[in-house]
């Protein structure tokens, strides 16, 4: 049976490819959606690996929630309320979270529609480039229910509240170039160039010192959750810590060595 999550690894990369082309993509997929978790979990615990990549084949990235199932019932959608909602809780919720405190960069590269919970995957990543093909939408209102994966919550910090609303209250699809111009994305680049970009991007990033990148990270995801006053002194301690391992000697020497050739 093919895998619907392939993981490739490469120089302290890893691609991450949801791999189900006849749901393009759908997350809420049972065994879709347990693998990618596995998949994350796994590489969370990888000391190879210091950046990871995220993509969906064929026309999309990811299309979210299983529509079909939705109507059926079946599937994370079947049961009464309160199974549902613990079906959210111990299914989808599960990759959420585990994205959302995950301690490597994440980069989505965005290849084609990235609709409902898809959406919210792409805005879990850290940074977001997507092909001239790429799609948006968080849709769910238009299903009559609500963002029900965290992208109301992370939306309003990389567009703003208005815009935020806009899309959420709407839930119109926009295409890449407006994704761009509200911070949405970084870059967008053809649709063949896509993933060559985002590996270039993925290794400057892991040229650098693991545990240095995972406390920026730290820091970066630290604004949400403590005050400034506080943010500083994580800063310090780590800074302090930092000042004494072997990789900031090395960097230094390299940098006095560039300096002197100068």
């Amino acid at each position: 049976m093919s895998k619907t999550i392939v993981v490739t690894k490469n120089d302290g990369v890893a691609l991450i490819q949801m791999n189900n082309a006849a749901t393009m993509n759908a997350i809420t997929e049972p065994v879709m959606l347990e693998e990618a978790i596995n998949a994350f979990e796994e590489i969370q615990r990888d000391d190879t690996i210091r950046v990871c990549v995220l993509t969906g084949v064929d026309r999309a990235f990811c299309s979210g929630g299983n529509v079909k199932d939705m109507l059926n019932r079946e599937k994370m959608f079947a049961g009464k309320p309160l199974e549902l909602q613990e079906g959210y809780r111990k299914g989808i919720h599960r990759l959420s979270k585990l994205m959302y405190v995950f301690e490597k960069p994440l980069i989505a590269a965005v290849n084609g529609a990235a609709v409902g919970a898809g959406f919210d995957l792409a805005m879990l990543c850290d940074i977001r480039i997507a092909s001239k093909k790429a799609r948006f939408a968080s849709n769910f209102v238009n299903l009559a229910v609500i963002p029900g994966d965290g992208a109301a919550w992370l939306l309003t910090k990389v567009v703003g509240a208005q815009r935020a609303a806009e899309l959420v209250l709407t839930g119109r699809m926009f295409k890449a170039d407006e994704s761009l111009e509200m911070g949405l994305l970084l870059k967008v680049v053809d649709e063949d160039k896509l993933i060559d970009e985002a590996m270039i991007l993925a290794d400057s990033i892991a040229s650098k010192p693991i545990d240095v990148l995972r406390i920026a990270k730290r820091l970066l995801n630290s604004t949400d959750r403590v005050s400034f006053s506080d943010h500083l002194d994580l800063c310090s301690a780590n800074q302090a810590m930092l000042h004494h391992t072997p990789e900031h000697e090395i960097a230094l020497e390299q940098f006095f060595n560039r300096t002197k050739k100068r």
